[in-house]
């Protein structure tokens, strides 16, 4: 198996941190987490054998 840390983007993970709110619930911070997980999945360029074993192990923590 590949190092899956190989596909993610150069790009800052956090350059929105800034639109994020100063502060939130919970259940806004699991959103806020959500969203990050499914962006740099989308970005990252995976075989879809190798997306659908990443897409399954996010499932399967809750994080899609």
């Amino acid at each position: 198996m590949t190092n899956l840390l190989d596909h993610i983007p150069r790009t800052p993970l956090l350059d929105g941190v800034d639109d994020w709110p100063k502060s939130a619930t919970r259940k806004q911070w699991f959103e806020i987490t959500r969203r990050l997980v499914q962006t740099t999945i989308d970005e990252m360029d995976l075989d879809p054998a190798a997306m659908s074993e990443v897409e399954q192990a996010f499932i399967g923590a809750g994080l899609l």
